[in-house]
């Protein structure tokens, strides 16, 4: 059932600006804070989320005893004690059937203490729907699928689940729906209980539209909603999108950019800075093709999109980058799945922070190189970076101990 990301082991003109930044490797502080040893989870690629108390929560699509073979999933909570100590308790075990399996999705909070996440296997249709977890007053938590995908939504569903304002529940699907090529969906909740959903929007890869979405989206505060598409567009290799609420009660699209061979494959989330502009990932191309973090910026009613780092496939420095994140400081922090020198090459990844410079690309600075055996390798979901503590955390899919089942982590700077 584990896809490992297959895309890696086998958003006008694209001007890239070359980063002309040496990687710096700066002095950084790792704990593993959990290493993961199958029977309660295995292979987290989902980003945490943390609660008021500085639990974190996160959902891992493989391991646990509720199915044979890979596991079918967990749903757990890590929470800090004394002496730098956590400790892990398991909120849910999927079995696979009706109640979903392979929780792919990170998990989001409701304003009532409730947990949503997003499972690609089981459910009436056997291809995952999006759940929901309620804890009782005994502490114990139970779990209802509150939607099934269906073929004609699409199937395949990508890592990332948002929500707005409203309780509304924004991802994609990969692959078919309405115009065969990949969908986005909303999951709205009723007054009686139940939820609607709608397709917002079908992919058709026909007329410069894109194709095969394999991130999420993020949301303004206007209800546009933005994503990218690993294939389709002008040139055939993915887009930047828009989508924006009409008058009609639908939905349109805009395609903001179009990618080329020399930058391509955004498979990660974007995100959002307080001006509106947007940020992002390719894990391909760049000028070494290690991958690049990029900026969609607006200037006289156009997105025009600059390369503000370019990640070269070698001991000092990573490729193929996750997600990125904002920091307090403006810097943006992420990670990649491959580079660093504490291992064999392609090594095992880095953590690194980018910083904004008067002019020209982004200034990079390697905060940790992953090891492997102990530590962890292959960090593939965003991280959750915690402004008030100065710390990140994040997640390894492999590594952290005899069987590589993958590892929680944090960096203090």
């Amino acid at each position: 059932m584990h896809d490992h990301h297959s895309s890696v082991r086998a958003h006008w003109l694209l001007v890239p600006t070359l980063a002309l930044f040496f990687s710096a490797v700066a002095p950084a502080k790792e704990n593993v804070i959990f290493r993961f040893n199958f029977t309660d989870g295995a292979y987290p690629e989902a980003a945490l989320i943390a609660d008021a108390k500085g639990s974190l929560y996160g959902a891992v699509s493989n391991g646990g005893h509720g199915c044979t073979g890979y596991g079918c999933g967990i749903v757990f909570e890590l929470s800090p004690g004394s002496g730098g100590k956590w400790t892990q308790n398991v909120l849910y075990v999927f079995n696979g059937t009706s109640d979903g399996g392979v929780p792919l999705t990170n998990v989001i909070f409701d304003g009532k203490g409730n947990l949503y996440g997003g499972v690609t296997a089981g459910g009436a249709n056997g291809i995952g729907g999006i759940y929901k977890l309620t804890r009782s007053p005994n502490g114990n938590w139970s779990e209802t699928l509150i939607y099934s995908f269906t073929f004609q939504d699409g199937y395949s569903l990508n890592r990332d689940l948002v929500a707005d304002a409203a309780g509304n529940l924004f991802g994609t699907l990969r692959y078919d729906g309405p115009a065969f090529e990949g969908s986005v969906f909303e999951l709205s909740p009723q007054s009686d209980g139940t939820w609607k959903e709608s397709i917002i929007y079908g992919f058709t890869g026909a007329n410069g539209d894109g194709s095969s979405p394999y991130a999420g989206v993020v949301l303004d505060k206007q209800g546009n909603v933005y994503g990218t598409t690993v294939s389709g567009g002008t040139v055939g290799y993915g887009t930047v999108y828009q989508l924006s609420p009409n008058e009609n009660g639908g939905w349109t699209e805009n395609i903001l950019y179009d990618f080329g061979y020399s930058n391509n494959f955004p498979e990660s989330q974007l995100t959002l800075d307080t001006s509106g502009n947007l940020y992002g990932t390719t894990l391909f191309g760049g000028t070494y093709n290690g991958g690049t973090v990029f900026q969609m910026s607006q200037s006289s009613g156009q997105w025009i999109e600059t390369v503000l780092y370019d990640f070269r496939p070698s001991p000092s420095d990573g490729s193929y980058p996750g997600g990125v994140r904002f920091g307090a400081n403006g810097d943006l922090y992420g990670a990649t799945q491959y580079g660093g020198s504490e291992c064999n090459l392609p090594g095992c990844g880095t953590v690194f922070q980018l910083s904004p410079q008067s002019s020209g690309p982004w200034k990079e600075t390697i905060l940790y190189q992953f090891g492997s055996a102990l530590d962890g390798s292959q960090s593939l979901a965003n991280l959750f970076v915690d402004n008030k503590n100065e710390r990140l955390y994040g997640v390894t899919e492999y590594g952290g101990g005899m069987f590589g089942y993958g590892t929680v982590f944090v960096i203090e700077r």
